[in-house]
C-alpha cells in the first residue's frame, strides 16, 4: 500500500501573522493606550493664542504696508499733477535718466547717485568675496584649533559692529592717510576710499558663512582627494570649493542689500559729496 503524501502545514509568521505597522497599532488600540484628552480651558487658550499670533502677523504686514503706501503717494507726487504739489511735474526720465543735479533750478538727475551706489557696491564686492572665502578655507581647514576659535570669535564681533563705526574709522583714520599720498590726487580716489570700507564691512559675513559652508562638508571628500594623489590645495581648489558653491554664493548675496543701502550715505560721509562714476 503505498504511503499516503504527508501534509505541509503553512509556517506561521511570529507574532500571529500580523506585520509590525498592525501590531503596533493593535497595541495602542488595547485597554492601555494613553489618552490624549485637552481639557476645555486648553482649548480655550490655544484659540486665543492662534487668534493673538495671527493679530501679531497682520499688524507686522500693515505695518510695512503702511510705510510702502506713504512712500509711494509721496514719491508719486512729484510725478503727478496732485493738489498741494507747488513745484512743476517730473517725468521718469528726467529723474533716472538725467545726470543734471541742480536742486535750485528744479533740475533733479539722480543717475549719478545710483550708477555710483551701484558701483561702489560692485567694487566692495569684488574685493570682499575673495578675500571673505579664502579666509574661510584657511579658518576651516588650515588653521590650527586655537587660532580657528579665535578667529571665529573675532569674526562674531566683526559682524555686530554698526556701520557708522566704520564710516567713522574711515572719515578719522583711512581717508588722512590716503590724502597724506599720491593717492590723494588720483582720481576716483574717495569712490575707491568708498568701497575698501565697504567691503571691510562685507568681509565678516562672508567669512563666517564661508566658514559654515567648508565645515559642513563630509570629511569623505577630502580622502577622496588624497587618494588620487591630489595635494591639499587642489584638493581645495578643485573638490571643496566647487562643492560648496551654492552656499559660498549666498554669502555675497545676503550683504547685497545691505551694501546697497550703505554706499550712498558712507560716500557722502567720506567724500563729501555724492558718489558718482563719469557718465
Amino acid at each position: 500500500m503505498p504511503d499516503a503524501p504527508e501534509a505541509t502545514i503553512p509556517a506561521v509568521p511570529r507574532g500571529g501573522g500580523l506585520s509590525a505597522e498592525a501590531r503596533a497599532e493593535s497595541s495602542f488600540s488595547g485597554a492601555g493606550a494613553p489618552a490624549f484628552r485637552h481639557s476645555s480651558l486648553q482649548r480655550i487658550a490655544d484659540r486665543w493664542a492662534h487668534w493673538a499670533f495671527l493679530a501679531c502677523s497682520l499688524l507686522v504686514v500693515g505695518l510695512i504696508g503702511g510705510i510702502l503706501f506713504f512712500l509711494a503717494s509721496r514719491g508719486l507726487a512729484a510725478f503727478l499733477p496732485v493738489a498741494g504739489n507747488t513745484g512743476r511735474v517730473l517725468s521718469c526720465s528726467e529723474v533716472f535718466l538725467s545726470a543734471d543735479w541742480a536742486p535750485s533750478s528744479d533740475r533733479f538727475g539722480i543717475l549719478p547717485f545710483i550708477a555710483g551706489s551701484l558701483g561702489v557696491t560692485g567694487l566692495a564686492l569684488l574685493l570682499a568675496a575673495p578675500t571673505g572665502i579664502l579666509t574661510g578655507v584657511f579658518i576651516a581647514k588650515m588653521a590650527p584649533a586655537w587660532m580657528r576659535n579665535l578667529m571665529r570669535q573675532v569674526m562674531d564681533l566683526l559682524v555686530g559692529i554698526p556701520s557708522v563705526v566704520y564710516g567713522i574709522f574711515g572719515l578719522t583714520v583711512v581717508l588722512p592717510l590716503v590724502s597724506r599720498t599720491w593717492l590723494a590726487d588720483a582720481p576716483a580716489s574717495g569712490f575707491a576710499v568708498s568701497a575698501v570700507i565697504l567691503a571691510v564691512m562685507i568681509v565678516p559675513t562672508i567669512v563666517s558663512l564661508s566658514t559654515d559652508a567648508f565645515e559642513s562638508l563630509p570629511a569623505s571628500l577630502d580622502e577622496g582627494a588624497q587618494a588620487l594623489g591630489s595635494s591639499r590645495w587642489q584638493a581645495i581648489w578643485h573638490v571643496r570649493i566647487p562643492a560648496a558653491r551654492p552656499r559660498l554664493l549666498t554669502a555675497p548675496v545676503l550683504r547685497l542689500p545691505l551694501s546697497i543701502r550703505h554706499a550712498l550715505p558712507l560716500h557722502l560721509v567720506l567724500a563729501n559729496h555724492p558718489p558718482s562714476l563719469p557718465l
